[in-house]
């Protein structure tokens, strides 16, 4: 943790000056995710005082016990996630995906207006929230458009706020473990398969979240992180060769099927066109870090790991 507090001192604008925090509370949106968890669980470790907020306080039984204070609440409701925020330091926020909605992007901006309210209501002084590469662009970068509505309506705030625009994520390689070790075949969305994307494995998303919450800073910062190297989907598929013990080779994935892949995992038609819209964006380049005014961070985790610990 404090290798990782240097980095990020060292990549801070020359105008911010930071310190960090003592105890104080600090509320997860999205605490029983693995960002949200990852922040948590660091935020305890170092004696922080942690609230979590759920929509059913059933399933964050765990994180009682681990010392955590819940709260239920919805985050559509205003007045609800107002009360669940206030006396907090600051807050780590990661909105769902909205994938199940018949409009993600509708869903995305009516909670958004109430998390604006809620947190101006509260008394929150900071805000930290997980957002993607290419957030900053205004077109073309298909599902990754909310989070450029989040970062537009959040870093209007008259508070601290962070942005973390974070690779993609390692985990999504996840869900591929078994068809691959099967057939041996990758089946990738990136084209050409040489094509090398910023990758982050989420739980260095969590541990930033809460290094950033206990810090203190003034105005809007966005921090780009990623892993290094960038990878392609050939170098995924080596990685899954080493760890399986076989040969695995990466396939592209027609675009004509792109929609329909993502309809068969459950999407919705118009969050599984955001979704090819999204990897349009990555593979004609337009969806990349560059911001010249971001800070950057780089995390230790490997994408082997990731797998690894995917195993047990």
């Amino acid at each position: 943790m404090r290798e990782l507090r240097m980095t990020l001192r060292e990549s801070y604008l020359p105008q911010q000056e930071i310190h960090f925090e003592e105890t104080d509370m600090y509320t997860i949106i999205g605490i029983t995710g693995k960002t949200g968890g990852t922040a948590a669980k660091t935020l305890l470790a170092q004696g922080q005082k942690v609230r979590g907020i759920v929509r059913n306080g059933a399933k964050a039984a765990e994180w009682r016990e681990r010392g955590a204070e819940i709260v239920a609440a919805e985050l559509s409701d205003k007045a609800q996630m107002a009360r669940a925020l206030e006396g907090s330091e600051g807050v780590y926020i990661m909105l769902p995906t909205y994938f199940e909605a018949e409009d993600m992007f509708a869903e995305n901006t009516r909670v958004l207006a109430s998390l604006k309210d809620a947190v101006m209501a509260s008394g929150v002084r900071k805000l930290v929230f997980l957002s993607s590469i290419g957030a900053e662009r205004e077109t073309g970068t298909g599902a990754i458009f909310k989070l450029h509505e989040m970062e537009e309506a959040f870093s209007s705030l008259p508070i601290s706020t962070a942005a973390i625009r974070a690779g993609w994520f390692m985990e999504n390689f996840q869900g591929l473990i078994s068809s691959a070790r099967e057939t041996g075949v990758l089946a990738s969305f990136l084209d050409p398969l040489e094509l090398r994307v910023p990758m982050i494995a989420t739980q260095d998303i969590g541990t930033l979240a809460a290094d950033l919450l206990q810090q203190a800073w003034t105005g809007h910062r966005v921090i780009e992180l990623a892993a290094e190297p960038a990878l392609s989907a050939i170098d995924v598929a080596s990685t899954f060769s080493k760890v399986f013990g076989r040969e695995i080779k990466a396939s592209i994935i027609p675009r004509d099927q792109w929609t329909s892949t993502y309809r068969s995992w459950g999407l919705t038609p118009r969050s599984a066109e955001a979704m090819a819209a999204m990897i349009e964006g990555f593979n004609s380049h337009w969806i990349a870090f560059g911001d010249t005014s971001a800070e950057r961070v780089v995390a230790a985790t490997t994408l082997e790991q990731v797998l690894e610990e995917t195993l047990g």
